[in-house]
């Protein structure tokens, strides 16, 4: 499956920033569906992700999910802020 991303298709385009801070917010979880109890998942849960990332998180007959691919472009600038981050220590070390 593919999302749309050409730029060309985007307006109000800024950069994810603090994404450290939002990944850090975010619990991954191990979870059972109560419909296949024993079927073990792993994600997150909707309304933790809806507290920092609401632009990720939908809701549909009273219950909410998650567009887990929406999750990547934030990601993508934690590791990022990571690598920056590790650089400067590395920087300072020597």
């Amino acid at each position: 499956t593919t999302s749309l991303s050409d730029e060309r298709h985007k307006e109000n385009i800024v950069p994810v920033t603090d994404a450290l801070d939002i990944v850090d917010s975010i619990n991954g979880v191990f979870y059972n569906l109560k419909k296949l109890p024993e079927k073990r998942s792993v994600g997150v849960i909707a309304q933790n992700v809806e507290q920092v990332l609401p632009e990720v998180v939908y809701e549909a007959d009273g219950f909410k999910s998650v567009a887990y691919g929406n999750i990547v472009g934030v990601l993508v600038e934690a590791i990022k802020e990571l690598r920056k981050e590790i650089k400067d220590l590395k920087g300072g070390i020597q």
